[in-house]
């Protein structure tokens, strides 16, 4: 079994609660030696080994891993030294006893089931064997019945006050530790989930790059046929062989990136940025820029997979409105920050129509970033994707900054 973060919290909580354990205890023993008590020195012996056990819990809690099994060997021994120490201090007379209590809630929230149920069998044999067997209290100056009961009320006052701290500091922390693991689950789960959907989309557009590659050299030779005939217009001709080539270019490129999708490289941010501008207008020759303050100096992590998760967004924005786009970048928060801005008033509609606005919520993504999205993800980024008052749309790419010395690698 793995070990666990909620089970090293409950050790380190469980340590935490020794201390208190320890000095309650030692409060304890000091009070009946003041009272001139006559059997509590096995008691004072026995914290001995408790402050033993709390070392090493606190040693594993905070240095070490922490298994199930780790904390159920724990409870089990703390169970025992418990045991042990009422034993020679009244039994299951003495208040102090209702720490098993403490020690069920931490098993029963933190332990398996089986794991709990043992503690919790273990805890009702130990109490049962107290009312059966226990040293009791005696001191010179504690003689009658009524000097006994006053010590025992005296004695679960105090076990009150430090179980309703120990309660109300425990339970929540536990409550939260639980939670926080459940959202670490759900976030694991949809993760999972993005990447099966991911390698689905991955396999179709394998395959359909292997399906369009016969038709597209096909088109090819026939082309190349059509150009020896002196009938046919020579620039409808240039031009469609050019739109062949550019689409086989296209499918060597994918395959190629799809075999170093997953290699980085630290780069000038400016450069990156730049380099695929120029890439787009190759295929976008009409596509135009505003830079607004693109040259901002950061170095950021750069693959295959971000390349077209940006050219991804350049398309998206462009296809948007009729504007020329706006570029400008920023550097906020450990962040690089590409501001993508379409002008257009009618951009906003334009792509809620093309349903790139699927969400409800004021930032939400739509499917048409499905993919750019999850790239972005895998290299610590996000995309915001966003209808703004006037109509116009912002798509921001945020990529965290890697320091300058691996960019002059």
């Amino acid at each position: 079994m793995p070990p666990s973060s909620l089970h090293q919290q409950a050790l380190q909580r469980l340590s935490l609660l020794r201390v208190a354990s320890i000095g309650t205890w030692i409060a304890f023993v000091f009070y009946f030696v003041f009272q001139h008590a006559i059997i509590l020195s096995y008691t004072s012996l026995m914290i001995a080994p408790y402050v033993g056990l709390f070392s090493v819990g606190a040693w594993q809690a905070w240095r070490s891993q922490v298994y199930s099994k780790h904390l159920t060997i724990h409870l089990v021994l703390e169970c025992q030294l418990l045991t042990c120490m009422l034993f020679y201090s009244g039994g299951a007379a003495n208040p102090l006893i209702s720490y098993f209590f403490i020690l069920l809630v931490i098993a029963a929230y933190s332990l398996p089931l089986k794991h709990a149920i043992a503690i919790t069998a273990l805890s009702i044999l130990d109490y049962s064997l107290l009312m059966l067997w226990h040293k009791p209290l005696a001191s010179h100056g504690i003689s009658n019945d009524k000097n006994f009961f006053d010590l025992h009320l005296i004695g679960m006052w105090l076990n009150f006050v430090v179980s309703a701290v120990i309660f109300a500091a425990l339970i929540p922390l536990m409550v939260q530790g639980i939670m926080r693991q459940r959202q670490e689950i759900q976030r694991l789960r949809e993760q999972q989930l993005k990447n099966e959907q991911l390698i689905g989309i991955a396999t179709l557009a394998a395959g359909t790059a292997h399906e369009m590659g016969t038709p597209l050299m096909t088109m090819q030779m026939l082309l190349n046929e059509l150009a020896a005939n002196s009938e046919i217009n020579k620039a409808d001709l240039s031009i469609l062989l050019t739109q062949v080539e550019r689409c086989q270019t296209s499918l060597k490129r994918l395959s190629t990136s799809g075999r170093n999708a997953q290699k980085v490289s630290a780069q000038n941010a400016t450069d990156w940025l730049e380099n695929l501008l120029e890439r787009w207008r190759l295929s976008h020759p009409k596509a135009q820029w505003q830079d607004k303050g693109m040259k901002t100096p950061a170095c950021i992590v750069t693959s295959p997979l971000l390349d077209q998760a940006l050219l991804n967004l350049l398309d998206n924005a462009a296809e948007a409105g009729n504007s020329d786009i706006e570029l400008h970048c920023t550097v906020s928060d450990g962040f690089w920050n590409l501001h993508i801005i379409q002008p257009d008033s009618q951009a906003a509609d334009n792509l809620n129509k093309q349903h790139n606005f699927t969400s409800s919520k004021e930032h939400g993504l739509g499917l048409g970033l499905y993919l750019s999205n999850a790239s972005v993800e895998q290299f610590g980024g996000k995309i915001l994707l966003q209808a703004q008052p006037d109509g116009s749309t912002l798509c921001l790419l945020s990529l965290p900054l890697c320091s300058n010395s691996e960019c002059n690698q």
